[in-house]
């Protein structure tokens, strides 16, 4: 009986050492992997074609704009992912046309096209790269019962890997300011975690999977 206790002891040792452990457990790792896990699922770092459309056009002046559409189009055209030439549109107000610009898709725009990823109301496609990844997880809350499922929040660090060229242009940094944001140094963001039976879940796959 005591030989079988003492190799229980080291089997349960050894296997500690392997990094044993249930995926149920609130610890970092588990809660670097969920995190990861919802991450992989991301596009990568996205920024918004201004028009519902590829191509478009649009107003040189004058015409009415809510999203800084000719500011993001010069800065798509700077990154080489856009071409841009003169035309004419029709003005906003009348039927008189106006000088406007034409924004196609360059070769190199197609290689970095999703469509659908811009994450707004119309599902406007978007121009994406780069990989998220978990750098860190700095703290989490003790896990709590809500509404009988139990969470965590976690806050934690990542980086972007193989993020392409063009992210580093000073015309898309400025014109979509969540690009420097992403890929400079390692930015901090927070997560709600659900602790399910195949172990902690980001919140929104948790949703997305019917929880």
């Amino acid at each position: 009986m005591l030989k079988a206790s003492v190799i229980a002891a080291a089997t349960c040792s050894l296997l500690a050492l392997a990094g044993c452990g249930s995926k149920q457990d609130a610890n970092k790792s588990n809660f670097q992997s969920a995190i990861q896990d919802y991450l992989d699922t991301k596009k990568g770092v996205c920024v918004m074609v201004p028009a519902k459309e590829l191509p478009f056009t649009l107003q040189k002046s004058g015409g009415m704009d809510f999203i800084s559409a000719p500011e993001k189009a010069a800065a798509l055209v700077s990154a080489g992912l856009l071409t841009a030439k003169d035309t004419e549109v029709k003005a906003m107000f009348g039927n008189q046309l106006v000088p406007g610009v034409q924004y196609s898709l360059t070769d190199e725009g197609k290689k970095y096209l999703v469509k659908g990823a811009a994450g707004n109301l119309g599902n406007w496609d978007a121009f994406c790269g780069g990989k998220y990844k978990v750098k860190d997880v700095e703290n989490f809350t003790q896990p709590a019962d809500m509404f009988g499922t139990k969470i965590s929040q976690v806050n934690y660090l990542y980086e972007v890997d193989d993020a392409p060229a063009w992210m580093n242009q000073p015309a898309i940094q400025a014109a979509y300011p969540s690009v420097p944001h992403d890929v400079t140094g390692s930015p901090g963001d927070k997560a709600v975690l659900v602790a399910t039976n195949e172990g902690w879940m980001h919140e929104r796959l948790f949703k997305k999977q019917g929880g």
